[in-house]
């Protein structure tokens, strides 16, 4: 009995200590219930393990250029890239002739609404993040670190913050990472928007490494101080956008090219088969600009700023669709047009597609009549070597054997080109510019084995390959033209695009001509399919008024000046009503 009781004692006793051990475990740490609760992964990635190292912070900065170049350069939806050419008073509209109901195709419900938008934001979001990690205290980046990370994550969620600007007026303003969904987003007013694109840029401008600094991918300080004067200038700072864009120009180092350079400038005897010679592309200095390999600071181009990379058949030198497929969708459809031989049967001009024909163009964005002619009717037609026979391309050599005109020149020698129908004019020839396509240098792969046809190249031709300009100092100068202009200084408004057109060997605007269609022409001729046409004429109120005078079969109404806010994302937003665009 005696053992029965002690064996029981002895278990009561451990029974208490067992419990005091408990309550006091749960004492000292109810003070920290947070800590006590959080989980720490370490078997997967996470918001808390993915920002820690430097290396961590490049992958995720790395990011940021891929998503833009991914998502705004490399997407053939037609939804997407085309749209910031088409309907505008550089190209048409899509592959049919004839007028097109505008308003029919710019809904809050169409895929064009929230194209740009979810692009945008995805860019903002990862932007948030990683500036939000890099001041948490897992990061373990030096303080020159962290600014340099901040500065360029800034630099995008700017840039993005002002493309918005740009297209749909005022947006909502978020500047945390997300971690949860929201559903109350109240939009900010466009000014607002503008001056938060403003201190992302001021501070990426500032903290950014000069270009001196930058491998030829990476953007500098005097990328970020273009798009601040941009910015300046929609705020109508006119001062600080001069002093913005001159910060650039007066850059050392820093120069337009007016010197034949890079690959192709010296051409030793005839590089291209009959009936082209180096009479017809032997080039100029405009042509060098856009010649595979010349894009790059690392290439002797002092004028470039920023440059996108691409890489063909290299693991992440393209985005999923490919690469940029300008070529595909601005270049006629030359291997389509045909030719009437002299017993009425018709033949192709060339038998396939050919990389001296506008590779392999699809024809899907014939620019206006106005881009054709008038706009270099203006600017001396026979003097602006941008729209010399190496630039702008207005005649096509018949390459097919089977024609009794082998070897002729369409036009020049009156070739029976026909051009009948709607898809002979829009789809299947049109004079295009011919820094859309790379002639003569389409990758190796692309050629068909059987060079019967020189130039020959499969139906998988469809990019324009090289690097891409984002950023040239041609436009730095215009969008200082345009703040002069702004600020009532039309002699030094046409000191800056006397510069450029100089280059161009065109004459000289006189200072009393400048007003803002001026310096809008003078950005078609310089920037065609460089430049997102519709962003610059809705940052100024001015597409509508524009494709009135220049596209006339566009139907468009006042409130196109915007892009509807999609619906989706008002529909979404349970909390708050967002606020629709006037119009739509």
């Amino acid at each position: 009995m005696k053992a029965i009781k002690k064996i029981w004692n002895f278990l009561r006793l451990r029974t208490f200590v067992l419990s005091l051990f408990l309550l006091l475990l749960f004492v000292f740490n109810s003070c920290n219930e947070e800590e006590f609760l959080s989980e720490v992964p370490l078997d997967f990635y996470s918001p808390e393990n993915s920002y820690v190292t430097a290396k961590d912070f490049e992958s995720a900065v790395m990011n940021l250029y891929g998503r833009y170049r991914n998502d705004f350069w490399d997407d053939s939806n037609s939804s997407g890239i085309y749209t910031v050419w088409q309907f505008t008073d550089l190209v048409h509209g899509t592959s049919k002739a004839g007028l097109i109901n505008y308003a029919g195709n710019l809904t809050p419900q169409s895929a064009y609404a929230d194209y740009f938008w979810v692009r945008a934001y995805r860019i903002i979001y990862d932007a948030n993040t990683i500036i939000e990690r890099s001041e948490a205290p897992e990061s373990e980046l030096t303080e020159d670190e962290k600014v340099l990370v901040q500065a360029e994550a800034r630099f995008f969620r700017g840039f993005m913050y002002k493309l918005l600007a740009n297209m749909y007026g005022g947006v909502p303003i978020t500047l945390e990472e997300t971690k949860e969904p929201t559903r109350d987003y109240v939009r900010s007013s466009r000014e607002e928007t503008y001056n938060q694109a403003m201190a992302d840029l001021k501070f990426a401008a500032e903290n950014l490494p000069g270009i001196d600094k930058v491998d030829d991918s990476r953007i500098s300080n005097l990328a970020a101080y273009h798009l601040l004067s941009e910015v300046y200038i929609s705020l109508k700072q006119w001062q600080n956008g001069i002093a913005a864009a001159t910060v650039v120009i007066n850059s050392p180092g820093m120069a337009l090219m007016t010197e034949r350079f890079g690959v192709d400038a010296n051409p030793v005897g005839n590089k291209y088969p009959a009936p082209f010679d180096n009479a017809v592309y032997g080039g100029d200095v405009y042509w060098d600009l856009f010649r595979p390999g010349n894009q790059n600071r690392s290439a002797g181009n002092k004028e470039a700023i920023w440059v996108t990379q691409y890489a063909v058949d290299v693991p992440g030198g393209s985005g999923s669709e490919g690469g940029f497929p300008l070529e595909r969708q601005a270049c006629p459809r030359t291997y389509s047009a045909n030719i009437k031989n002299k017993n009425g049967k018709l033949v192709p001009v060339a038998p396939q597609p050919n990389t001296y024909l506008a590779g392999r163009g699809i024809g899907g964005m014939r620019p206006t009549n106005y881009f054709i002619r008038e706009v270099w009717n203006k600017s001396g037609y026979n003097q602006d070597i941008r729209n010399s026979e190496y630039n702008m391309v207005r005649d096509l050599p018949v390459m097919n054997p089977a024609s009794d005109y082998f070897g002729k020149w369409v036009f020049k020698d009156k070739v029976p080109i026909v051009l009948v129908s709607e898809a002979d004019t829009t789809r299947n020839w049109y004079p295009y510019p011919a820094k859309c396509t790379t002639i003569g240098k389409h990758p190796s792969f692309l050629y068909l084995p059987d060079q019967t046809v020189p130039g020959s190249l499969t139906s998988e031709a469809r990019d324009t390959y090289r690097d891409n300009y984002i950023i040239r100092l041609a436009e730095t100068y215009l969008l200082r033209a345009e703040a002069y202009l702004g600020n009532n200084d039309k002699v030094n408004a046409a000191k800056d695009i006397n510069v450029v057109r100089r280059r161009a060997k065109a004459p000289d605007v006189d200072p009393a001509n400048v007003d803002i269609d001026y310096i809008l022409d003078e950005r078609l001729r310089e920037l065609a399919f460089e430049e997102f046409r519709s962003f610059t004429l809705r940052r100024l109120g001015l597409l509508v008024d524009r494709c009135k005078k220049y596209n006339p079969l566009i139907q468009y109404q006042e409130h196109h000046n915007l892009y509807p806010i999609p619906y989706s994302e008002i529909e979404k937003n349970t909390g708050v009503v967002l606020e629709q665009n006037p119009g739509y």
